[in-house]
């Protein structure tokens, strides 16, 4: 979900791009996270570029008071790989077994900007349309075939870590071959991902169980 022009918001009253790329994400895998543990499972949470601009909103994080498609987006991604990487923190101290790595696919000629009438968009933007051009002619961004590889990568592969970013590996991390790149400073702070973490669990009714903390002794055990 991305920029509805003007503000929604998801059935339980969230705006909608928070609601639709963090909040039910969150919730999913606190629902799976028994089977998740079992299977030692590894998660991977599909950010975007977005997340490397603007900021969370913490003093209006549903969009009440001033609505701004672009950023709503950002927070939403920002959100979700601040989640990712707490995930894969909160496993190694408690022990879960999971291992959680965040990926974006660049920029790719996806419906993301197409028409959608059903949130207010009833042409394609002028981003969207650019996009696709430079698509064609294989200039700067991906394709539908290369932009979901950087996630396959992060998903599948062997070589492939936890706490870490993945995405393209050409200019800008725009396009390319799937490869480690370094993580979003926006996503860097623990605190803020503890934060974002704790407001999630609020908000959706959910509970994780408690990690150890990993300055606790029997964290290392």
């Amino acid at each position: 979900m991305m920029t509805p022009p003007d503000r929604q918001t998801t059935a339980d009253g969230f705006e909608l791009q928070f609601g639709t790329n963090h909040l039910g994400h969150f919730a999913l895998v606190c629902q799976l996270l028994p089977l998740l543990r079992a299977g030692r499972a590894r998660v991977t949470s599909q950010i975007s570029v977005a997340a490397n601009e603007n900021s969370i909103n913490w003093d209006d994080l549903n969009w009440d008071r001033s609505y701004n498609g672009r950023r709503a987006y950002s927070q939403s991604k920002i959100a979700f790989g601040m989640f990712g990487l707490e995930l894969d923190r909160r496993s190694r101290a408690a022990g879960w077994g999971i291992t959680s790595n965040i990926s974006h696919p660049g920029i790719a000629p996806t419906n993301l900007l197409a028409a959608r009438p059903e949130v207010g968009r009833t042409q394609d933007t002028a981003g969207g349309r650019l996009i696709r051009a430079l698509s064609r002619r294989g200039i700067l961004v991906g394709s539908l075939e290369t932009a979901p590889l950087p996630a396959l990568y992060a998903a599948t592969s062997p070589d492939a870590c936890g706490g870490r970013l993945y995405g393209p590996s050409g200019f800008q991390h725009l396009s390319g071959a799937p490869a480690e790149q370094a993580v979003y400073s926006r996503l860097r702070s623990e605190d803020d991902a503890k934060r974002i973490w704790q407001i999630s669990e609020n908000l959706t009714n959910t509970s994780f169980p408690a990690a150890l903390s990993t300055t606790d002794p029997a964290a290392s055990r």
